[in-house]
């Protein structure tokens, strides 16, 4: 019983000891935005729910890691309907000591800023008690580089941003409040990436972290190791969140959102959301190890050096499995092309690596010193004819020893499996020796045109190479013999 005692008064005072102080004597109130299910987002994901969440998380904080009197919250389920005017009253009548309103933004898909607004009046001056402008510009810095993106106008007095001609604040929530107050804008529910990644749940978490972080901050304490890592895991070629993928660090596991965990009570197309994030919290720090994995790529394992100061972002692009193939060639299988005219165009489903390529490549008959390019994103290798023969039949064979960028061999067959080689018969055709001829023309050979200015027209027999036409063709007056200059 005593060493019991002994080791329940060694926990009780750790827990004592790590305990966040300097918020005795003070309360707030969370204010998630809106009610129910208002204000959907674009994937059908409202506001109004993930505002209740973050308060829940930024509540939970508070209460689990400070010595903080109480916390607050204007409502605490999605069932209950809020007015703006309760949401005031409410915070006056217990003679709350701070109120703090949760909100994400609305506009084009394409924009996704926070936003910060303290209560202003219309001269320009911070509402009295002051206060919310103060922790207004503790937050937004905190919540932009927690959220990864921008801000454009930051923290701002709502009669800067909206406009007072008289009395203010703008905002019921800063107007009707006798304390303290400020109101923030967490990206654009209406931005797709934004509104997949507020689905997330642990995405709440981070977000209520920055404003838990900056409440420390404002109140004179001392912000204790962050301990958190998290990211998006995207697919390296394309860009796109990979869902059900598995991450690993320091031990612990976490999978990415999927269709069948979270996404199918938002969309009945299966493939249509994805987030790609993942969250830890309580790791320790130093140098980790992350191992990300997901069906269809190779894994990924690295380290992770943990910030002692913010959270530690680390992003993973996995490289997807499938070996490289060819997507198409001209000419086609069994087709025919022009020595010198025609090129050769081989196009591979990824990028590759080029040497590879070309140590790997071959022609039956042999073909010497064939110039070759390849394009930009280094998926299509462009072979000069000029040196193959008239009437020949040829067989390239691109050997499996070519590979990607990402040291996959070469699918050969198409099979799904690399380490094949990849044949292809073409032939060229017989020289062409005949030469071409006009067939026809406009206006027709001494034809009395009543046109002003005609549009010349001529036919040839066959595909001409129009640089060879430069300064082969004259116009010439027949009463005068002069050339016409054109």
């Amino acid at each position: 019983m005593k060493k019991f005692i002994t080791l329940l008064a060694l926990v009780l005072t750790v827990q004592i000891h790590s305990q966040i102080t300097g918020l005795s004597g003070w309360n707030i109130v969370l204010d998630p935005g809106h009610s129910g299910q208002e204000n959907m987002g674009i994937h059908n994901y409202s506001e109004a729910m993930k505002n209740l969440y973050v308060a829940r998380h930024l509540r939970a904080f508070l209460l689990d890691s400070t010595d903080i009197d109480t916390v607050y919250m204007t409502r605490t389920d999605s069932i209950q309907v809020v007015g703006l005017s309760q949401r005031s009253d409410y915070a006056n009548s217990i003679g709350a000591a701070w109120f703090h309103s949760i909100h994400s933004d609305a506009g084009s898909a394409t924009s996704n800023t926070t936003l910060m607004l303290w209560g202003q009046y219309a001269n320009g001056q911070e509402k009295v008690p002051n206060g919310g402008k103060a922790m207004s510009d503790i937050m937004i810095g905190n919540l932009t580089k927690g959220m990864r993106t921008n801000t454009v106008y930051g923290s701002i007095g709502d009669c800067s941003f909206y406009g007072c001609t008289s009395g203010g604040p703008y905002l019921s929530v800063n107007r009707l409040t006798n304390m303290p107050s400020e109101l923030s804008e967490a990206g654009f529910h209406t931005n797709p990436r934004q509104n997949q990644l507020n689905m997330n749940y642990e995405w709440k978490r981070l977000e209520a972290k920055t404003f838990w972080w900056s409440i420390i901050k404002f109140k004179g304490a001392q912000r204790p190791y962050p301990g958190i890592v998290a990211g998006i895991i995207t697919d390296s070629e394309s860009g796109q969140p990979i869902n059900g993928a598995v991450i690993t660090v320091n031990g612990r596991t976490y999978t990415t959102d999927t269709y069948q965990s979270l996404f199918y009570k938002y969309s009945n197309d299966s493939t249509l959301l994805r987030n790609g994030f993942y969250y830890f919290e309580k790791v320790p720090g130093g140098n980790q190890s992350i191992s990300v994995s997901a069906p269809g790529y190779d894994t990924y394992n690295s380290t992770v050096a943990m910030s002692d100061t913010f959270f530690t972002f680390r992003d993973v692009a996995l490289v997807n499995a499938m070996p490289p193939y060819v997507s198409g060639i001209i000419p086609a299988e069994g087709d025919s092309l022009y020595p010198g005219v025609n090129s050769l165009q081989i196009t591979f489903s990824r990028p590759m690596d080029t040497a590879s390529v070309n140590a790997a490549y071959s022609f039956s008959p042999a073909v010497v010193s064939a110039a070759r390019v390849w394009n930009a994103n280094e998926r299509t290798l462009t072979i000069n004819t000029s040196a193959f023969q008239f009437g020949t039949q040829y067989t390239l064979t691109i050997q499996p020893t070519a590979k990607d960028k990402y040291n996959h061999p070469l699918d050969g067959d198409g099979n799904g499996t690399g380490g094949d080689a990849f044949v292809h018969n073409f032939s060229t055709r017989v020289p062409d020796a005949i030469a071409p001829k006009v067939v026809f023309s406009y206006p027709a050979d001494m034809a009395n045109v009543m046109e002003k200015r005609p549009v010349i027209n001529l036919t040839f027999s066959e595909p001409i190479k129009t640089s060879s036409l430069s300064g082969k063709i004259s116009y010439i007056n027949t009463s005068t013999n002069a050339n016409i200059q054109t």
